[in-house]
């Protein structure tokens, strides 16, 4: 059995037609008859009736249509994990942010773009299950001391290690079209009354540390996220063009400044957000991945 029959079972099955599957798949009418046909005899049952009017799925083809989709879609998976870089190169997953990008960026640079490198960004699931997988070498993450333990127990399930390189605490970044521009610093009382642009949520975003770094002042569910994105394109220029505000960890890439934006501290927030790898248990990191924690140490 070949991909190839199955491709043009299920797109005859789709177009209801052999003609209309073969145009779909620049080949001609016969040529999908005869692969169907070859299919059908190796599997010793009837795919589709052939009447005058066409064709129709039999049960039994309607069975294997699902068996053929999964396959299919599977194959698809594969194929998107084909290394476009064969030489030596970092595979690193991440939250999406400009922190993680100008690491990233100041990496190449510093190693004479010597190491090619694939990026991946997603949720803390997200980024663990590309390291158990293999997809990634490293996961970065900032994850909150309360939560910390929660974290290590999903991480043991899928063997994988945490390792801190830094703490962080909260900022609220905001451009110089907000009221709050020529301020240093704002209360958690001042949050709810605020408009946010988030980024990726999930249980260990940094929304969801709020309640018990602001001693129950403020809570999730009362700050106003008028959008939600995880490209950095919109972040950014969402803070330079209005008067929304992101969350963040306290550290402002070049670009940012550039643009005007700047960080306002949060009133009795305390350095509580770990910054931290991911890894494999037992797992020696590649000489790449070496060099790139280092980086990560000096700019924290």
């Amino acid at each position: 059995m070949e991909i190839k029959q199955l491709e043009y079972f299920v797109a005859a099955s789709e177009k209801g037609s052999f003609n209309k599957a073969a145009e779909c798949l620049y080949t001609s009418q016969p040529n999908v008859s005869k692969v169907i046909l070859n299919l059908e005899k190796e599997l010793g049952r009837e795919l589709f009736t052939r009447n005058s009017k066409g064709i129709e799925l039999t049960p039994f083809g309607e069975t294997i249509r699902e068996y053929a989709k999964n396959i299919l879609k599977n194959v698809l998976l594969i194929n998107s994990t084909v290394s476009v870089n064969p030489g030596v190169k970092l595979t690193v997953s991440t939250f999406p942010g400009s922190f993680f990008a100008k690491v990233l960026m100041d990496f190449y640079e510093d190693t004479g773009g010597k190491y090619n490198i694939e990026h991946l960004q997603g949720t803390a699931e997200e980024i663990t299950d590309n390291v158990k997988k293999g997809m990634s070498e490293i996961g970065l993450v900032y994850i909150a001391r309360s939560q910390l333990t929660s974290f290590q127990h999903i991480l043991t399930h899928k063997k994988l290690k945490f390792y801190p390189l830094d703490t962080k605490e909260l900022c609220v970044h905001v451009g110089r079209n907000n009221p709050l521009y020529s301020r240093d610093s704002v209360s958690f009382s001042e949050l709810p009354n605020l408009k946010f642009i988030g980024g990726v949520r999930d249980y260990f975003s940094m929304e969801h540390h709020l309640e018990s770094v602001g001693m129950g002042i403020i809570r999730n569910e009362m700050l106003n996220h008028v959008i939600c994105t995880a490209s950095e394109y919109v972040m950014l220029n969402t803070l330079v063009n209005t008067d929304i505000c992101g969350l963040g960890i306290n550290f402002l890439t070049d670009q940012y400044r550039e643009h005007g934006v700047k960080a306002l501290t949060i009133d009795g927030c305390e350095p509580f957000l770990i910054v931290g790898c991911v890894t494999r248990e037992n797992y020696e990191p590649s000489p790449p991945c070496k060099e790139f924690i280092e980086k990560m140490k000096k700019v924290l």
